[in-house]
C-alpha cells in the first residue's frame, strides 16, 4: 500500500493527514486541466499541504497533464507530486492500453510519479484480470459496485496488494448510495480487514444538505468514525449506518492508536473535487487551525 501517514502529533491531524485527493477535473468542480494543475501546486505550498495525498488525472490526459504542468512540476532534487490516475473500467477493451500508457509515463521522469492508479470492477473475474495485468509499482483502488452486497468482491481483494473503492455521490441524486448500502460496505471492508477510499458528493466534513443535487451528503469525518467503530469496536451494521446519518461525528472515544490504524489499514483517502469546501468547515469546527495566509 502506499505511504500517506507520516508521524503526527494530534487526533486530529492523524485523522485528516493525506485524507484528500484532488479531483478538480471532475463534477461539479469541471475544471480545465491548467486551472487544475496550478491549484495544486499552490495547494502544495499551502500551510494545509499536509491534508493532500494525490492529485487525481484520468489516463487519456496525461500528455496534457505534462504539457500544462511542465512550468510548475518539481526539479530532479525535489520531491516529485503524487499522483493517482484514473484508468477505463477493467470490462473496457481499453483497459491495458491505459494502464500502459501509465507504466510509460512513470519511466518518463517528468518530475510527476503514478504511484496508484483507480477502476471499476464489477466481478470477480473482472477483479483478477486486472490485477494480473498489474504492474508492481502501481497500487489500485478497484470501485465496486454496492447496490447489491459487495462482500463477495471485497472478499476477492482479500489478501490482494490492492484497496477498495466507493462512490459515495455525484451530481445526480441516485449516484449516492443508500445509507444501509454505504454502511454494509465499511462494515464488510472492516471486518475483513480491507483499505478503501471514497470518491465523490462528500466534500464536507458532517453531513451536509446538497440543495443543488436535492440530496443530504455523507460526511467524512462520519465515514472515519463508521470506519473505527466497525473495526474497533465490532459495532453492528446498524450502528455504522447510525453514524453515517448523524450530524456530528464524535471521534472522541478513540486513541490516536486506533485512530492511525483506521486511516493506515481501513479508511486510506476521499476523492474530492474541492480543497476549499473541507479547510473551511473544518476550520468552522476548530479542527484546522485559522489560515496565516
Amino acid at each position: 500500500m502506499p505511504e500517506i501517514l507520516t508521524a503526527v502529533t494530534t487526533k486530529d491531524e492523524i485523522c485528516l493527514e493525506g485524507l484528500l485527493d484532488y479531483a478538480g477535473l471532475y463534477p461539479p468542480a469541471s475544471l480545465d486541466m491548467q486551472p487544475v494543475v496550478d491549484n495544486w501546486a499552490s495547494y502544495l505550498q499551502s500551510e494545509d499541504s499536509w491534508m493532500l495525498a494525490r492529485l487525481i488525472i484520468p489516463a487519456n490526459r496525461l500528455d496534457e497533464f505534462v504539457r500544462c504542468a511542465k512550468e510548475l512540476l518539481p526539479s530532479a532534487d525535489e520531491e516529485m507530486w503524487q499522483l493517482s490516475v484514473l484508468l477505463p473500467p477493467a470490462s473496457d477493451a481499453n483497459f491495458e492500453a491505459a494502464l500502459q500508457k501509465t507504466i510509460s509515463f512513470n519511466e518518463s521522469d517528468c518530475g510527476a510519479v503514478a504511484n496508484v492508479v483507480e477502476f471499476k470492477a464489477a466481478s470477480t473475474s473482472e477483479i483478477d484480470k486486472s490485477l494480473e495485468l498489474l504492474h508492481d509499482d502501481l497500487f489500485p483502488y478497484i470501485e465496486l459496485p454496492i447496490d447489491e452486497d459487495p462482500r463477495g468482491l471485497i472478499a476477492c481483494l482479500s489478501g490482494a496488494i490492492a484497496g477498495a473503492k466507493v462512490r459515495t455521490g455525484g451530481i445526480t441524486p441516485e449516484l449516492y448510495p443508500s445509507s444501509s448500502a454505504l454502511a454494509l460496505f465499511i462494515h464488510s471492508c472492516a471486518v475483513a480487514g480491507q483499505a478503501f477510499k471514497a470518491t465523490a458528493g462528500m466534500h464536507h466534513p458532517c453531513q451536509n444538505k446538497n440543495e443543488k443535487v436535492g440530496v443530504q451528503e455523507y460526511g467524512f469525518l462520519s465515514v472515519l468514525e463508521g470506519a473505527a467503530a466497525a473495526s474497533m469496536r465490532n459495532v453492528s451494521i446498524e450502528e455504522v449506518e447510525k453514524i453515517l446519518l448523524s450530524n456530528t461525528p464524535d471521534l472522541s472515544m478513540y486513541n490516536e492508536t486506533e485512530l492511525e490504524q483506521v486511516r493506515a489499514e481501513l479508511f486510506n483517502s476521499l476523492g474530492s473535487c474541492s480543497f476549499d469546501d473541507p479547510r473551511l468547515d473544518l476550520r468552522n469546527m476548530g479542527l484546522l487551525k485559522e489560515s496565516t495566509e
